[in-house]
């Protein structure tokens, strides 16, 4: 499965009226829990989209942020992308 983000300049412009940014980083953050011990069952991938490309990969098959704290690292990359 593919889960793909928009993590443009907008999302983070725009996150201070509506929150877009902050919900969709809840949304990775859930879906990285969700699958969290079943790697095994299910393969799965994130990547996000902005004006820089359009597939910048962020988890890929095999390589499932195991810990709170690695899945916490993918998060802050995401957020750090669409902010840079």
């Amino acid at each position: 499965m593919n889960f793909v983000f928009d993590l443009s300049a907008s999302m983070f412009r725009f996150n201070t009226h509506d929150r877009r940014l902050e919900r969709s980083m809840e949304v990775a953050l859930m879906l990285m829990e969700s699958f969290r011990g079943f790697e095994h069952k299910f393969a799965y991938k994130i990547v996000g989209h902005s004006g820089d490309g359009a597939n910048i990969e962020f988890v890929v098959p095999g390589k499932y942020p195991k810990t709170e704290k690695e899945a916490f690292e993918v998060i802050s990359k995401m957020k750090a992308h669409s902010q840079y």
